[in-house]
């Protein structure tokens, strides 16, 4: 009898589901524009021209007239502590923007009626710099049409020696000053001979491309060799100082690399509006370059579709499992040329607790190529339980105490003791039959402990140490939560299943959670302009900013592919191109037909892409939060998005 009844009230809710699906709407296809469907780049346009030619006589206004002991460029972002102060520039937002794509600044505004005792509380002492650039600005009126050279200026003749008093008060006489004085010549005469700046740098109008030079200059982004074409009474007409460019990234326009920036916005922002409009991701960054000219670097859409905060260049995104060739990696490819670690050895001759597991001979080199048997979709969370779906009390704390402090959510605090937990599952964890290619992050975990036990160093600050604080890529970090404001923390996921939170700062990758948000296969967040720092250091060979951080053979070995003859495309840690089967059965070049076999990269879960190629100097980041409020939005990989924009860049850049 029951069977009967179990047999209807199948056949009844079969019958229901389909006369509710007979009466939705159908599903409006998706569509996105494809890069190869486009019209082929035109030249560039009269208009594009007229602005080109307006930027780079701008770029020629600029002339050096002092820099001693060659402060400028800044070469050693890692031992620099700089503060900026702004009086009289109406725009100084724009040097504030320009100037952080750099380095990390302490910055504040000054207004030329701003009292004594106003001026002395912006310039906060607490700041500790140790270079300090003044920004100084006669906006009042036209330069180049009303003040003739060696003209006597209006303004206050006083101003430079109470600036001069006011830095050595505020930052002491040892702290490197530099002046950048935006204006008419009488400007420069009365400021630029001053004892007490280091490097003075003039720019006659203080427009958006003098003031973005101008703080390009500063880090060797640009370079330099404007002359003054008059005399004063302290300088002579032809002094200026030549200034050549260092190997950081600069930031143009898409007409200096030979692209018409309409062209630019009908293949990419085409791409990126439709995608948001069809709720593929609700917000992204886009960064473009080639041969280390960033060419276009965009913000798109809102943090969340309902929230309607916009997603600004300096937010930062959870990179998930594109951490594994901005952290862990690099940090190895370092102790390899140090003599510290060998890819050829194998792990327990670094993890001695897998000499006596089923991993004893597996090689590193197969752990960073996915091919060391570890098993795929392996997840631990659910180890921390009960079958009832609550918390295992022994484990869990709803606040931070002695022996819980691993934050894993912004209520939820784990044992300390867990890693270790996590190192078992893994050494103890089956492993495959036979040697093949299969994606496993479980190799990536062990990573960071191993680079402690290796340096001595906590692998955050090693990685702060040794390579963040001297690319200037400040917002590259684990646990942002602690650091960062959240207004500036994009959201990815409404985790319904562990945390029960939506997740804001905390790591997405549960697994990475476990180990307290800090892990080799996931965690580190930050923005798409200093993800390409790290990836421009990879495309240079090792080199970034006149500082060798690893050798080019090294780079080179890493970012090749070394197993292809067992079907694995990977590198040491990078992707690679290579060939694969969808899942309607058609094969198809990852990620693009039109990348070289030199380019390398890496995806991430969350919804990030990097790739770069050697081969033509193009560079490409992506960073979005396509799993908000689900993950189980897949349309960002169904319909290719991330590959299609990439191929915008190489149409865009001719291939």
């Amino acid at each position: 009898m029951l069977k009967k009844i179990s047999i209807v009230m199948l056949v009844v809710l079969m019958v229901t589901t389909l006369m509710a699906q007979s009466k939705k709407k159908p599903v409006k296809a998706v569509r996105i524009p494809h890069p190869s469907r486009m019209v082929s780049p035109a030249p560039i346009s009269a208009e594009r021209n007229r602005r080109l030619a307006a930027r780079m006589s701008s770029a020629s206004s600029m002339v050096l007239v002092k820099n001693s002991r060659h402060l400028l460029p800044m070469e050693r972002l890692d031992t620099v502590h700089i503060a900026v102060i702004c009086e009289g520039l109406s725009n100084a937002s724009w040097l504030k923007e320009a100037l952080e794509r750099y380095a990390k600044i302490d910055f504040v505004s000054v207004d030329p009626k701003d009292k004594p005792e106003v001026v002395r509380a912006k310039l906060r002492p607490g700041w500790q710099a140790n270079v300090v650039v003044l920004a100084i600005a006669d906006e009042r009126t036209n330069p180049l049409t009303s003040r003739a050279p060696g003209r006597p200026n209006d303004f206050p003749a006083s101003t430079a020696t109470l600036w001069a008093e006011r830095l050595a008060d505020g930052f002491g006489r040892d702290a490197r000053k530099i002046l950048m004085a935006y204006g008419p010549p009488a400007f420069l005469d009365q400021w630029g001979n001053a004892a007490d700046f280091a490097a003075v740098l003039f720019a006659p109008q203080p427009n958006y491309d003098t003031i973005d030079l101008s703080a390009q200059l500063l880090f060797g982004g640009v370079g330099c060799s404007g002359k003054l074409g008059f005399d004063l009474q302290k300088f002579s007409k032809g002094e200026g100082i030549t200034l050549q460019p260092m190997d950081r990234l600069s930031y143009v326009l898409p007409e200096e690399v030979g692209i018409d920036s309409s062209e630019v916005v009908q293949r990419v922002d085409s791409i990126i509006l439709a995608s948001i409009r069809n709720k593929i991701f609700p917000g992204c960054q886009v960064l473009l370059a080639q041969k280390g000219k960033v060419f276009y670097s965009v913000s798109f859409g809102n943090h969340t579709y309902e929230n309607g905060i916009p997603v600004r260049k300096d937010d930062l995104y959870d990179l998930a499992s594109v951490t594994k060739v901005l952290a862990p990696v690099p940090a190895l490819m370092m102790l390899s040329d140090q003599g510290k670690f060998q890819v050829d050895r194998k792990m327990s001759d670094y993890w001695p607790d897998w000499r006596i597991s089923n991993k004893s001979s597996v090689l590193i080199a197969d752990l960073l190529s996915h091919q060391a048997r570890l098993r795929p979709g392996v997840t631990l969370w659910p180890m921390t339980m009960e079958r009832s779906g609550a918390y295992k009390p022994e484990l869990f704390s709803g606040e931070s105490r002695p022996g819980y402090s691993l934050r894993v959510s912004s209520h939820l605090w784990l044992t300390d003791s867990y890693p270790d937990s996590v190192y078992k599952a893994i050494r103890d964890s089956p492993l495959l039959k036979t040697k093949k290619y299969a994606y496993s992050d479980l190799g990536f975990v062990l990573f960071p402990k191993l680079i402690e036990n290796l340096t001595g160093e906590k692998f955050e600050d090693f990685l702060d140490h040794h390579l963040y604080d001297g690319l200037g890529a400040g917002s590259l970090m684990f646990r942002p939560y602690l650091k960062v404001h959240p207004e500036k923390l994009i959201p990815t996921e409404d985790d319904k299943s562990f945390r029960q939170e939506l997740l804001q700062g905390y790591v997405h990758d549960e697994t990475a959670a476990l180990m307290g948000g800090i892990s080799g296969n996931a965690g580190l967040f930050g923005n798409a302009n200093d993800v390409a720092k790290v990836m421009q250091l990879f495309l240079q060979n090792g080199e970034y900013g006149h500082h060798r951080y690893m050798g080019a053979e090294t780079v080179r070995n890493w970012t090749s592919s070394h197993f292809k003859k067992v079907v694995n495309r990977r590198g040491y840690g990078f992707d690679k191109p290579g060939s694969q089967t969808k899942k309607r059965g058609e094969k198809s070049i990852y990620p693009s037909p039109l990348v070289s076999e030199q380019s390398f990269g890496h995806s991430g879960f969350t919804g990030t892409f990097v790739w770069a190629d050697p081969a033509n100097g193009l560079l490409f980041v992506f960073l979005s939060n396509r799993v908000y409020p689900t993950r189980n939005n897949h349309k960002i990989n169904t319909l290719g998005i991330r590959s299609l924009l990439l191929e915008s860049l190489y149409h865009l850049a001719g291939r």
